[in-house]
């Protein structure tokens, strides 16, 4: 109801009276007794009126909590933010864009494996966006170029080239930053300007008598192995003009009874496998053949080794793993339903493609069957895996649907599906910035996810 008029202006003198007399503390404590009082009309009167002047006599950013704190305790706090966080925040104010800018927060997220491709990218990335005047290294610009990398693989973003010029289908590619090198069923090795935008070879190689089935290229040392049973090594030096005019084969190596199918290659010794059913370790420099394994009872198809072993794939529908130093067969790998047409390994896990359409991991301690990867489970390949790559976070398929996948190797997620080949895909080959591809169509094919 309230009081009439004169009696309401009567104890509102009186309550001011008293307020006067109050000391800072006493008055704050009567405000507070006081808004316990108030209800919602109340509140919401405060609320109006005290926002054009609440702030009357204070400096223009005394509600910036950040700007206010040492910076060390602004940069901390920072670094607790995801990068497109980060980036929001550095739009607030001109202030909020200097701390954000700090060189240390986009390093830290630089090296943050998530985020961070090869070594050999991060080290192309920092030359890329060092400052010569002060040799400073722009991390944001650094980590800027990674995360656009990691979103154009993960959303599909990158640019195609098509080189054509063998007369029959691809089986084998190999590619560094300046050129691919690609086998053929016409018998010959092209050799393609990845440099330039022309679609033709600069060089074609002519040595073996029958399709190329296999690749290495390890700088200028290109190493081949073929139907009519040989392996050649190549020698890709430029001469003074920048052409690859004096490019020729060194060394032919003579030794299997059928088809080279597959080989790898270091500076001391190339390791084979073959329609013979056997895989050999040669001299790299003499051209002999130091040891021979024996224990596929089909054609060896795939193989990888590092320091300590070498594993194969092989048409008998296994897996093995051997001793490098002495041939020793340590493991049998059994689960595949067809042929093992590719693999890859590392120190915990083998990774593997085959006739029967699906990918499988495997434990290369136990040789236990982790996980498959399949049409109906995980939307895989719906034709023979015909080559396979991983790296640290992904791996990427080619197979005879026409297709190539990329997949989380973590989670065995299918992330993107590549529909640009007119026929099968039969081989493949990336790093952190490209793809590079073949065909039964005739056709090599350039996918930069870098140029986006």
């Amino acid at each position: 109801m309230g009081l009439d008029g004169s009696a309401y202006k009567s104890r509102v003198e009186t309550m001011l009276s008293w307020f006067d007399e109050f000391s800072d503390q006493q008055r704050n404590i009567f405000l507070e007794r006081l808004l316990g009082s108030c209800n919602v009309p109340q509140m919401h009167y405060l609320s109006s009126a005290l926002e054009p002047v609440l702030h009357e006599s204070c400096p223009h950013n005394c509600q910036d909590l950040i700007s206010w704190l040492p910076m060390s305790i602004s940069w901390r706090i920072l670094s607790y933010l995801d990068p497109v966080s980060l980036c929001r925040a550095s739009q607030v104010s001109a202030c909020w864009y200097e701390l954000a800018s700090e060189p240390s927060l986009w390093e830290r997220l630089a090296r943050l494996p998530h985020w961070r491709p090869s070594d050999k990218e991060v080290q192309r990335l920092i030359n890329l966006n060092t400052y010569e005047e002060t040799g400073l290294v722009d991390w944001k610009s650094v980590f800027s170029d990674m995360y656009r990398l990691r979103r154009n693989w993960l959303q599909g973003r990158y640019t195609v080239r098509t080189f054509a010029g063998h007369t029959s289908g691809i089986s084998c590619v190999q590619f560094d930053d300046t050129r691919i090198v690609s086998g053929s069923s016409d018998c010959t090795i092209k050799v393609w300007d990845i440099r330039t935008n022309t679609p033709w070879c600069a060089l074609t190689l002519v040595g073996h008598s029958a399709t190329v089935r296999c690749l290495h290229l390890c700088g200028n040392r290109l190493v081949s192995g073929s139907v009519d049973s040989s392996i050649k090594v190549w020698d890709l030096s430029m001469d003074a003009s920048g052409c690859w005019s004096s490019a020729a084969c060194r060394v032919t190596m003579i030794g299997h009874t059928h088809t080279v199918r597959c080989l790898q290659v270091d500076d001391t010794k190339i390791v084979s496998g073959s329609y013979d059913h056997t895989l050999k370790v040669w001299d790299l420099k003499s051209g002999e053949c130091r040891n021979t394994l024996h224990g596929h009872t089909a054609a060896v198809i795939c193989l990888q080794y590092d320091e300590e072993r070498i594993v194969s794939g092989s048409a008998d529908n296994t897996i093995k793993v051997w001793r490098l130093s002495d041939g020793t067969c340590l493991l049998t790998l059994e689960g595949h339903q067809d042929a093992v047409t590719c693999l890859q390994f590392d120190s915990e896990k083998i990774i593997s493609g085959s006739v029967d359409c699906a990918i499988k991991f495997w434990s290369i301690k136990t040789g236990e069957c982790l996980q498959t990867l399949d049409w109906v489970r995980s939307e895989g390949h719906r034709g023979v895996v015909r080559d396979l790559q991983a790296d640290e976070w992904k791996i990427v398929s080619a197979a005879d649907d026409k297709t190539l996948k990329v997949w989380s190797i973590e989670s065995g997620q299918r992330l993107l599906t590549l529909h640009c080949h007119t026929d099968g895909v039969t081989c493949l080959q990336f790093n952190d910035r490209r793809i590079v591809s073949g065909s039964y169509d005739k056709t090599v094919k350039l996918y930069d996810f870098s140029a986006c």
